[in-house]
């Protein structure tokens, strides 16, 4: 069936810079950023050590087959034990047979899944330092936008003094130091394992990096409206903001917050609407509903940014207290506090050539950071409760209570009341 002339499409690519992209560079970035080419060549170091990994696997699962592990720890380094020959005459003759089979005739590349002009393609815009490819924020559109065009747009958000400061007094060992006195002071308890996990790494500084929200901009929500193309081009919007997010997979901290993250995510459970995806929302749903009902939803504005840490290690507490059991036997609520106390005092991120601090909310990008803003959202909705059931009564508390749901930022409730009532009640949420 032919396409009408009037069919919407969405775009793929959305180009917002003033570069002019030819046929190949829009093909090749209309598959998106997480199609893969096929390699030109085989990597055989890659595949030899991938051979060795797995042999290790087997000679492990061998060894420990019988063994009950007594160790507690909840994180560690990865383990360089190589279980010795000659437990198993049948599997060291099979990782014979694997470390000898030659990898070189493996070494004939696969047939390519992109033409060779496409691969130019990808080459020149690798190249061009005058333009930045990011996804959007939210669906899986590519974004191209000149660099000092993004750059103004992460500039607006780093400085914003309310969040951020530029600092000069960044020192990834003063971090470590005071990571390594918590463990001391509230920590003792920890296994070895646990204490070389979070002390002894190779740290890197996080990056800061934004994506844009095309979403936000009603000059690039028009042209999507408009668009029988999946390409449009749209130079640099005044409308356009970014989601900044702080990649950290080998800060200083991304470890304790790792462990966090493991502590703290059984506390979730005893949030009264917390939803933990797709399916347990619709299971969460009523069979059925009023003529009257309506549905409605809220999401939080810029949750992750705008939690003071007060109130986020208020929050935190606050679980602890209520439902110590849901705690692991060995670590302590101080240990927790302390730890999340130096996770959010010391979010540094390099952008530009320079190093920032975030002194409000949590990084988006840290391990712990959903975990945390679920449960500092569910506190404030134990207030909320209270606070709309001295106002509106206990029933109306009570129909909240029943009908509320919340996956992270995004809120959902029928509503069952008067349309005035829902006003004067999101009045309360703000």
């Amino acid at each position: 069936m032919s396409k009408s002339s009037n069919d919407k499409v969405d775009p793929k690519v959305i180009n917002l810079s003033s570069k002019v992209l030819s046929e190949n560079e829009i093909r090749i970035l209309e598959k998106g950023l997480k199609f893969t080419p096929t390699p030109q060549r085989k990597n055989i170091e890659e595949i030899s050590n991938d051979t060795a990994a797995f042999c290790r696997r087997l000679r492990l699962a061998e060894f420990f087959i019988d063994k009950d592990s007594t160790d507690d720890s909840l994180v560690a380094n990865p383990s360089n034990f190589n279980p010795p020959r000659g437990r198993n005459q049948q599997l060291d003759k099979y990782i014979d047979y694997m470390s000898k089979f030659p990898i070189k005739s493996l070494s004939q590349p696969a047939k390519s899944n992109i033409r060779k002009i496409e691969r130019d393609a990808i080459e020149r815009l690798r190249k061009d330092t005058n333009i930045v490819i990011k996804e959007a924020d939210k669906g899986s559109a590519v974004v191209i936008m000149d660099r000092e065009y993004y750059k103004s747009l992460c500039l607006s958000i780093l400085q914003d003094d309310s969040y951020y400061e530029e600092t000069t007094n960044y020192s990834p060992s003063s971090v470590f130091e005071s990571l390594a006195k918590i463990i001391q002071e509230h920590g003792s308890n920890l296994t070895k394992k646990e204490v070389d996990y979070l002390l002894d790494f190779d740290a890197k500084t996080s990056n800061f990096y934004g994506l844009p929200k095309i979403h936000k901009s009603k000059s690039i929500s028009e042209q999507c409206e408009k668009s029988q193309t999946a390409y449009i081009q749209l130079q640099s919007p005044t409308d356009l903001k970014v989601r900044p997010i702080v990649a950290g997979p080998t800060c200083e901290t991304h470890r304790i917050s790792n462990l966090l993250d493991i502590l703290l995510k059984p506390f979730i459970v005893n949030i009264r609407s917390y939803v933990r995806d797709t399916v347990d929302f619709l299971n969460r749903l009523p069979k059925q509903v009023s003529q009257n009902s309506v549905f409605v939803s809220f999401d939080a504005t810029n949750l992750y940014s705008n939690i003071p840490h007060e109130l986020g290690l208020e929050a935190i507490e606050y679980w602890l207290d209520q439902f110590p059991n849901s705690l692991h036997y060995r670590y302590s609520k101080n240990f927790v506090l302390e730890s999340l106390k130096l996770i959010l005092q010391n979010n540094f991120m390099h952008f530009n050539g320079k190093i920032y601090r975030q002194k409000l909310g949590t990084a988006m990008g840290t391990k712990v950071a959903p975990t945390y803003a679920t449960l500092v959202l569910g506190y404030l909705e134990i207030k909320l409760y209270e606070k709309v059931g001295e106002k509106f009564g206990e029933e109306f508390k009570n129909n909240i209570i029943k009908s509320w749901k919340r996956y992270l930022d995004d809120c959902f409730i029928v509503w069952e009341d008067s349309i005035d009532k829902s006003m004067l009640f999101h009045e309360e949420l703000n």
